[in-house]
C-alpha cells in the first residue's frame, strides 16, 4: 500500500500539506531535544516518555517530508503506523513502537512504575535507530530537506 492510499483511508485524520524544509527542520530539532531529555530523566517512565516523543516527532517529520500532517497530535497510533508507509518500518518494528505508546499512556495516566529500565532503554535505542533511519531516508528520498 502506498502512503497516499494509506492517507486516503484516514481522511479525517491525515491531510495533505505543502512540504516545508523549515517545518521538517523544526521537527528534527524536537527529535534531538527529546532524545537528549530522555538521557537525563531519572525515572524509567520519564525516559520512555521522552524517547517515545522523539519517535512521534520522527513520524511527523517523515509525514511532513512527504507532504502530509496529522490533524491533531492526539493521533499517536496513526503517527507510528505511518512509519511503515514513509521510512519503511516493518510491521514488527511498528508493533514494538505501539507497545511503547501503550506503556507511555499507562505511565502518564494510570500508574507510576509501569516502565522498567529495560523498557526505557529499548525505547531510547529505538529512537536512536529511527533518527538514523530518518536521516538516511531523507538523504535518499528528499535530499532537499536533509539537514546540512
Amino acid at each position: 500500500m502506498t502512503l497516499s492510499d494509506w492517507a486516503a483511508q484516514h481522511p479525517d485524520e491525515i491531510i495533505a500539506e505543502a512540504t516545508s524544509r523549515a517545518g521538517v527542520a523544526r521537527l528534527l530539532a524536537v527529535v534531538a531535544r527529546e532524545i537528549t531529555d530522555a538521557k537525563g530523566v531519572p525515572s524509567d517512565d520519564g525516559r520512555l516518555e521522552h524517547a517515545f516523543a522523539a519517535c512521534l516527532a520522527i513520524a511527523r517529520a517523515a509525514l511532513a517530508a512527504c507532504g502530509y500532517r496529522l490533524r491533531s497530535s492526539a493521533h499517536h497510533f496513526l503517527a507510528i503506523e505511518s512509519l511503515q508507509h514513509t521510512i519503511g518500518l516493518t510491521e514488527s518494528e511498528v508493533t514494538q513502537l505501539q507497545r511503547f505508546r501503550g506503556m507511555r499512556s499507562r505511565a502518564m495516566y494510570e500508574k507510576v512504575g509501569i516502565v522498567t529500565a529495560t523498557d526505557a532503554q529499548a525505547a531510547l535505542a529505538a529512537a536512536h535507530r529511527l533518527r538514523e533511519r530518518l536521516t538516511a531516508w531523507l538523504g535518499e528520498e528528499h535530499p532537499e530537506l536533509a539537514k546540512e
